[in-house]
């Protein structure tokens, strides 16, 4: 690959005027900048970001980390961040941890040898000594979605014990009084308000909420579609069936029509992150709208401020979900 001192040796000028009209960091004549880019276009001239991020400290690259691309409601979050670090002239870099543990460690490994400047992150079920370790030592990191439970940090969420009892009181208003909920891990800050808005739309009812009715998944389809066979065997079973994710949602409605049940008519079902998707579904599905875009915004936003101002004290976001119903 051609060097900035090949561009100025073509260009019969120093290296510093060569990066003075690049960086667009010094006066440079107009006939000197002429020569300058015409030399790199023959060259096909790319600037090594790399090694500008070594001497400025500074990549201009941000990573973030998400469980799976293939979920609508993470899509959007990444487009979200992607369209405000846009704004502020950064890249992205992605990764999917598919809410491994393992994952997350290698790909917060990588992208410590890539220099990025920051990381926005979905935290993985299980230990939380890495990213714990990351905000100790003042790295620039933000938690989406799920909060840490064993430490404090830059954190945007959503309102999910909200979320939870829109659907469930949607569900209960319904006529059912046995209502099932699909989680993911029960580590998760996002699984643990979800339980208790459901105890708490219960309660409201006086209506019990047995451990029974609460099925821990892990944002699968197979996992929904697994955890919903288990509900369907209790007696009497649910009458009605929440789903904390898309995905999951997807495999509790295979469970239904392998057991022959209708939805709505002998289950219901209601989940949450919202799609376009699900408004040419049959069955409709109600549905808990989360801000995903919002969230990745907000989340490229702290972020950006946690590394312009390191000592800065930590903030907490939570967005309010609201509840799209499909007759």
């Amino acid at each position: 690959m051609p060097t900035i001192y090949d561009v100025a040796k073509r260009a019969g000028v120093s290296t510093y005027t060569v990066s003075s009209v690049i960086n667009q960091s010094a006066y440079v004549s107009p006939e000197l900048t002429k020569r300058v880019l015409k030399a790199v276009r023959d060259l096909d001239y790319t600037p090594n970001a790399l090694a500008r991020g070594l001497q400025t400290r500074k990549t201009r690259t941000v990573a973030m980390l998400i469980p799976d691309i293939g979920s609508p409601f993470y899509a959007r979050v990444v487009q979200g961040a992607e369209s405000r670090l846009r704004q502020a002239d950064y890249s992205l870099m992605l990764g999917n941890t598919y809410n491994q543990p393992e994952e997350e460690i290698r790909y917060l490994t990588v992208f410590r040898s890539q220099q990025v400047d920051g990381v926005m992150m979905f935290l993985a079920a299980g230990n939380e000594t890495e990213p714990a370790r990351m905000v100790k030592a003042k790295k620039p990191v933000v938690f989406v979605g799920r909060s840490p439970r064993t430490f404090a940090g830059d954190t945007v969420t959503a309102d999910n014990v909200k979320g939870t009892r829109l659907a469930i009181d949607h569900l209960l208003a319904a006529g059912h009084e046995r209502v099932a909920i699909i989680t993911g891990q029960a580590s998760l800050s996002t699984s643990a308000d979800r339980v208790e808005g459901w105890r708490k739309s219960l309660r409201k009812r006086k209506l019990p909420a047995p451990a029974s009715l609460i099925g821990e998944g892990d944002w699968t389809a197979e996992s929904g579609y697994s955890v919903t066979k288990r509900l369907l065997e209790q007696s009497p079973r649910p009458t009605a069936i929440f789903a904390a994710n898309f995905l999951m949602m997807t495999g509790v409605l295979r469970a239904l029509k392998e057991w022959g049940l209708r939805c709505p008519e002998d289950v219901q079902v209601a989940s949450s992150d919202d799609s376009e998707w699900l408004d040419v579904f049959s069955p409709p599905i109600s549905t808990v709208v989360q801000p995903s875009y919002a969230m990745g915004e907000h989340a490229a936003d702290l972020l950006l401020k946690r590394i312009q101002q390191p000592s800065r004290k930590f903030e907490t976001i939570v967005l309010t979900p609201e509840f799209h119903v499909r007759s």
